[in-house]
């Protein structure tokens, strides 16, 4: 009776469950719809999650809209991200789309190296899913604009299973990286090539190539990582796309010159500069003492 004295009461739960079991009744698709209706609702619950955990962990450094002018913004950098219509750097999909997102998560993740950005690993996972779901409705085109992920080969078993394999692959992808890479990221891949003056991003802010001699770049510290960035380039950066550019084995090349350019500078090596001299003296030696262990067994 008392609905009844106040029909007001409880209006969006009555309808909630009035839409659901309609759903429940169309014919033949209702199972889809219901399903559709059930994941609307959770996905909001989960953005509602998501905006409340933004306030906690983000906003000191996004700002309150998310524009990227938090409290903390102005001692930082490189700036914060602004997630409403900043270019989102770090993806699977191809450039000039938005992230999947799983590339979200993984961000919030995994945090940004050499940055500001920390990792939120501890976050429950709930947590990390929501705050994705949440900066994805900051932006009423995402689903529109968010590419498909590209296809990210394996890393090739013989980029790193002996030193002359390695060296082989980095010699063929130094000659690459001279001929697209060197002119931003420098000879020895620190950053400091004659086109790193006076670069900047999207936002008209001051940019520097990456180091790529530090043991893990902003994306990650993997093979894959770098090879995702090489062939998908960063969006809102001078940072290109390389796919239909180079091949998946060029690709795989540069990645492995990078490789050599981080040993290198670890004093891995014993050599200063790779050349085909080095790699062929490498593998002589190496063919020697394969013919003299092979020949010396048995005493």
């Amino acid at each position: 009776m008392q609905n009844l004295k106040h029909p007001r009461r409880n209006t969006g739960a009555r309808l909630f469950f009035t839409t659901l079991f309609l759903s429940t009744i169309v014919v033949p698709n209702g199972a889809r719809a219901q399903e559709s209706i059930l994941k609307l609702v959770t996905d909001q619950q989960l953005i509602r999650a998501g905006r409340d955990a933004y306030l906690r962990h983000c906003m000191g450094c996004h700002g309150v809209n998310a524009d990227g002018n938090g409290a903390g913004a102005e001692m930082l950098d490189p700036k914060p991200r602004n997630l409403v219509s900043g270019a989102f750097k770090f993806r699977s999909t191809p450039l000039g789309t938005l992230p999947t997102l799983q590339d979200l998560v993984r961000t919030i993740n995994y945090g940004i190296p050499n940055s500001a950005m920390p990792n939120f690993r501890l976050l429950p996972e709930n947590q990390k899913l929501a705050l994705a779901l949440y900066i994805q409705s900051l932006r009423p085109d995402w689903k529109k604009n968010e590419g498909r992920p590209v296809n990210l080969p394996p890393v090739p078993e013989k980029l790193f299973d002996s030193k002359i394999n390695h060296l082989e692959a980095a010699l063929r992808g130094k000659k690459l990286f001279e001929e697209a890479c060197l002119t931003c990221h420098g000879e020895k891949g620190l950053g400091d090539g004659p086109g790193s003056v006076g670069l900047t991003d999207a936002d008209n802010q001051p940019i520097k190539p990456a180091n790529l001699s530090l043991r893990t770049v902003k994306s990650g510290a993997t093979a894959r990582d770098l090879y995702r960035d090489i062939w998908t380039g960063l969006d809102g950066t001078p940072m290109p796309a390389f796919e239909g550019v180079y091949s998946e084995v060029q690709v795989w090349d540069i990645v492995a010159f990078v490789f050599y350019l981080r040993g290198n500078k670890a004093n891995f090596y014993d050599f200063e500069n790779l050349n085909d001299s080095v790699v062929a003296s490498l593998k002589t030696k190496a063919k020697a003492e394969s013919t003299t262990g092979s020949g010396g067994g048995g005493q």
